[in-house]
C-alpha cells in the first residue's frame, strides 16, 4: 500500500491482556513498520486520537466513562475491531448481569468511588456502537490478530473462522469430553483456538463466545441426558460470554415459537 494505515490500540475496563498480546507479538516490529501507529497509550507516550483508519479495542463497558470513551473512539476511526472476550462478549465482568446481588459492587469499590464512576450493567462494545470485526479469546488469539493484520495490509477481506470447537477436536482426533459426561462448551463455541483446553483433557469454557449456528436445544438435551442440570450448564455459559449466549438462546427460542 502506498499510504500507511493509521492505527490506534486502546483499552477500556479490562485486564490489558489483549493489548499486552499485541505488545509481545514477535512480529511487532514488522507490524509497526507496515502501519502508522498513531495511538497506543500502553506503549507510547505521545498519542494522536483522531482520523484513524483502524482501532483495536479491548475491554468491556462497565460505567459511563467507558461508554463515553467508546463512542469517542468509534467517532474517530473508520474501522473498529473488538479484541478479546471482554470487548466481543462481555467476559467475566458481565457475570454481574446474571447475579441477583445489588451489593456486589461494594465488594470491589468504595461507596464514594461508585458515585463518581456511574456504573452500568457490563456489556460488550457492540451493545453500544457498530463493530466491524471481532478477534475472539481470553486473551485474544495472537495468531488470529496477525492473520487479520496481514489480510488488511494486503487488501484482503478477513474471514473469521466459522466452525465450532468440536470440528477442531474431530480434526485432531481428540476424543469427545461430552461423551465422558464432562460439561464441555465445544458444540456452542467458536473454534480456531487449536482446542487448547480439550487437548489437555480440560473442557472448553466458552472464552471464544457462541458459535453462530449453535443448536442450544440439542446441546441442553445432550447434557441433561448425562445428568448435568440446566443450572450447572448456565453457570458455565455465563462465565465468559453470558450476554452473547443469552442473546442467541433468546433468538433461537423466538424462531422456534414463530415456526410453531
Amino acid at each position: 500500500m502506498n499510504k500507511k494505515l493509521k492505527v490506534g490500540i486502546y483499552g477500556i475496563t479490562g485486564c490489558m491482556g489483549c493489548q499486552l498480546n499485541i505488545l509481545y507479538q514477535k512480529e511487532l516490529l514488522e507490524i509497526l513498520d507496515a502501519v502508522d501507529l498513531k495511538s497506543f497509550p500502553v506503549g507510547k507516550e505521545y498519542n494522536i486520537h483522531k482520523n484513524l483508519d483502524i482501532v483495536f479495542l479491548e475491554g468491556v463497558v462497565v460505567n459511563k466513562e467507558d461508554l463515553e470513551e467508546l463512542k469517542e473512539i468509534r467517532k474517530n476511526t473508520k474501522m473498529l475491531v473488538a479484541i478479546g472476550a471482554c470487548a466481543t462478549d462481555g467476559c467475566v465482568p458481565a457475570i454481574k448481569n446474571f447475579i441477583d446481588n445489588k451489593n456486589i459492587e461494594l465488594s470491589v469499590y468504595e461507596k464514594e468511588e461508585l458515585k463518581k464512576m456511574q456504573s452500568l450493567d457490563p456489556m460488550p462494545i457492540d451493545e453500544f456502537v457498530k463493530v466491524d470485526h471481532y478477534i475472539y479469546g481470553c486473551p485474544m488469539d495472537k495468531t488470529e490478530f496477525l492473520q487479520f493484520m496481514k489480510n488488511i495490509l494486503f487488501g484482503k477481506a478477513f474471514k473469521p473462522y466459522q466452525k465450532p470447537i468440536c470440528h477442531e477436536c474431530n480434526l485432531r482426533e481428540r476424543g469427545c469430553l461430552l461423551e465422558e459426561g464432562v460439561e464441555c462448551l465445544g458444540p456452542v463455541t467458536f473454534g480456531n483456538c487449536s482446542v487448547m483446553c480439550p487437548q489437555e483433557n480440560y473442557p472448553c469454557v466458552g472464552c471464544r463466545g457462541p458459535y453462530d449456528d449453535a443448536n442450544f436445544e440439542a446441546y441442553f438435551q445432550l447434557l441433561e441426558s448425562k445428568g448435568i442440570p440446566k443450572k450447572t450448564i448456565f453457570a458455565h455459559l455465563n462465565r465468559f460470554a453470558g450476554v452473547k449466549f443469552k442473546r442467541m438462546m433468546d433468538k433461537e427460542m423466538e424462531e422456534r415459537e414463530t415456526a410453531h
